[in-house]
């Protein structure tokens, strides 16, 4: 969510509404309740002038008005099965919990049963991460956890390229392993990984046809390693799916920029101003808008004469397909500065993505992630 909200500030009001924001006057803290670690106080409900956001296990805490619980309580009713009650339960800082409060929304629970093969795979890896919860412990001690959690029986991360897995074999520093185990989950193997589970839940979804099929994107950037590969090829597959081509079948940004215009407002004027808008997607000189993306999906809408459950159902994947193209954009310069922009590092790096779609990481054969040849790129 971070993530998108930095690259699309618009993200932020479907991710964290304003009607449903806690003012800031209400100084919104941590840790009051043991359940809720989010509270209303005033000035002095909150130690005085000198309050801070965090709050020390040493520090006393105030009993807080009844106002303020009163308030408190009405806005957890308001917020109630919106993607805000999860971010007020910490639920982007674990998967476990972001699901637990997805399948408890009405909205999101048909998706997340879509993404079951997903959530599973990330509940999973999450499990096998091992963590100090920030007691003191050695070095060697603490890579050997790592290890230990990160290649146990039946874990994805047995799959991972046999260089890295070599590397944590070795006799180099703890210090180096540690930072080559942070890398592997966070940048190398487990981003690819999860892509591919999700290429699986994409091709089992209803609404697959929609989707922009990953293996497009990924075969795009090994053609020409650029951010800006991703964007393009999602914005050529949406002028596809809307019907916006010119006889020969190539894609016609002029065609499309007429459908994202309100039928009312296709005046030539405002359609020769979005023909730029949309020549400037392409070339990455501007960024759609979550809204510009709800019309593309109107366009496709219309142009499928779709019925209404099934274009409500859509919707959503149609705009997370978005949100995944605009992760790889961010992802990509995050691998193209870690190789320094070596193309040829980027492109064996994009190409090992066609080796983990053939794993099923969800398995239970916990003896067959350990064979050799299942480590073979």
């Amino acid at each position: 969510m971070a993530v998108l909200e930095k690259s699309d500030p618009s993200f932020q009001a479907l991710f964290y509404p304003k009607a449903l924001r806690c003012p800031l006057a209400k100084r919104i803290v941590r840790a009051i309740e043991e359940h809720w670690p989010a509270y209303f106080p005033t000035r002095k409900e909150c130690r005085g002038p000198n309050w801070r956001l965090t709050i020390r296990p040493d520090e006393p805490l105030y009993k807080p008005r009844s106002s303020s619980v009163n308030e408190l309580n009405a806005w957890k009713m308001r917020i109630t099965g919106t993607i805000v009650e999860g971010r007020a339960h910490y639920a982007h800082a674990s998967w476990k919990r972001f699901f637990e409060i997805c399948r408890k929304s009405p909205r999101l629970h048909p998706v997340v049963r879509d993404f079951k093969p997903l959530a599973d795979f990330l509940i999973k890896e999450e499990s096998m991460r091992h963590s100090s919860n920030g007691a003191a412990v050695g070095m060697e001690d603490f890579l050997q956890k790592q290890m230990t959690a990160l290649l146990a029986p039946g874990s994805p991360y047995l799959f991972s390229d046999p260089q890295r897995l070599r590397f944590l074999q070795s006799r180099k520093p703890p210090f180096e392993k540690i930072q080559a185990i942070d890398l592997m989950t966070q940048l190398f193997d487990g981003p690819l990984m999860i892509l591919a589970v999700l290429q699986r839940c994409a091709s089992g979804s209803k609404n697959s046809c929609f989707w922009l099929d990953l293996q497009n994107h990924i075969k795009a950037v090994l053609k020409a390693p650029a951010p800006l590969a991703f964007r393009a090829t999602w914005l050529e597959h949406a002028m596809h799916v809307a019907n916006a081509t010119k006889k020969s079948g190539k894609s016609c940004p002029r065609k499309w920029a007429q459908l994202l215009i309100d039928e009312k407002e296709r005046d030539l004027a405002k359609i020769n101003v979005k023909a730029i808008e949309v020549n400037n997607w392409l070339k990455g000189k501007k960024q759609p808008s979550v809204e510009n993306i709800r019309r593309a999906w109107q366009a496709v809408v219309t142009a499928g004469h779709l019925p209404p459950k099934q274009a409500k159902a859509g919707q959503d994947s149609w705009l997370f397909s978005w949100m995944i193209t605009l992760w790889l954009e961010w992802h990509f310069v995050e691998i193209a500065a870690e190789f320094k922009g070596d193309t040829f590092k980027i492109r064996r790096f994009y190409s090992r993505f066609f080796h983990y779609l053939k794993i099923d990481f969800n398995a239970r054969t916990a003896e067959r992630a350990g064979g050799r040849g299942t480590r073979q790129p």
